[in-house]
């Protein structure tokens, strides 16, 4: 699925920069160019989520985990709302630097949404509703949607999306229920995991997988230069 270049707002008073570099055509407008690793800045990953710190982990990638608490949108454009979900909690990692660390510390934060039809399948609540989304995700195609938002030494906001579709084969009422039987679907949106079980629901998935699972390379990529290593792809245990 070919994602194209955007101009959602998104709420932030700090200089900002839009790249959607998940793209594979270009729309409207030249996107901005990456930023350039320096490798005396730090990273931060303002994320409680132990995919996207595994990711980054099993790519050689050194930054330091600082899980921020931000107010989340849960209703709204997809795209807008995983951009905006993004920036918040880049936000609140930034403004949790202490003294100097701005000046040495980019913050990296993400949110992933997943969507169907323009609903927002979000992190379910409770059993029940995880059981709701999975019936209304059976034998149908959705869209995962991974914002990416970076904040850098001189306080500019850089974000960044990712498009992935997944299709999920038909699935009987007794599957369903083993599936929310596992756990899986807690904290996680959608209520699958794609790197664990959730996988045996999947008929079909595009391109970018990482996304699905919570951190999408390519766009990371895209955004800045020379932080991950050469010939960077997705960890084997996360492959097909």
């Amino acid at each position: 699925m070919a994602a194209t270049w955007f101009t959602a707002q998104t709420p932030t008073n700090l200089p900002h920069v839009r790249l959607d570099s998940s793209s594979l055509s270009l729309a409207e407008s030249e996107p901005a160019a990456p930023l350039v690793w320096n490798p005396d800045w730090r990273l931060v990953l303002a994320s409680a989520s132990p995919q996207r710190r595994e990711i980054l982990t099993e790519l050689g990638v050194e930054f330091e985990l600082r899980p921020t608490a931000a107010e989340e949108l849960s209703e709204g454009d997809p795209i807008d709302v995983a951009l905006a979900n993004a920036v918040a909690k880049a936000q609140a990692g930034r403004a949790a630097l202490t003294g100097g660390e701005g000046s040495s510390c980019v913050v990296l934060a993400a949110d992933t949404v997943v969507a169907l039809g323009g609903k927002i399948y979000g992190k379910p609540t409770d059993a029940e509703q995880a059981q709701r989304y999975l019936t209304d995700l059976s034998a149908e195609a959705h869209e995962v949607i991974g914002g990416i938002a970076l904040i850098d030494v001189d306080g500019v906001v850089r974000t960044a999306v990712a498009r992935t579709e997944v299709e999920f084969r038909p699935l009987a009422a007794e599957e369903i229920d083993a599936q929310i039987a596992l756990g899986e679907w807690q904290e996680r949106a959608g209520g699958y995991a794609i790197q664990l079980s959730g996988d045996q629901m999947v008929a079909r998935i595009g391109p970018d997988r990482l996304n699905v699972v919570g951190l999408s390379i390519l766009a990371l990529g895209g955004l800045v230069q020379g932080l991950l290593p050469t010939g960077s792809d997705a960890p084997d245990r996360y492959t097909d």
